[in-house]
């Protein structure tokens, strides 16, 4: 498992239980998420929809955020895109 989903998962449990869900079924019950679902976030090993997730995070009071990692370089976009010829 790699380690950006098992540090998410324990985020996930940690701010579960500071906010007063003891269990996963009680936050199963609260957001309408399957409790294998919530499961399986804390456990870094979802693969399931996105949506459900988003459920989780907005009960929680929290967001998740996407960025660039990487940008192409020019070889990139040549190689995507080559220069037309006469």
């Amino acid at each position: 498992m790699a380690s950006r989903e098992k540090e998410l998962g324990q985020q996930l449990a940690e701010r579960r239980k500071a906010l007063g869900f003891k269990t996963q079924q009680s936050l199963a019950e609260s957001t309408g998420v399957l409790r294998k679902r919530i499961s399986e976030m804390e456990t870094g090993r979802y693969t399931g929809r996105i949506t459900d997730l988003y459920r989780v995070l907005a009960t929680l009071g929290l967001e998740m955020d996407f960025r660039v990692t990487s940008r192409p370089t020019l070889d990139d976009l040549e190689s995507l895109f080559p220069a037309e010829k006469d």
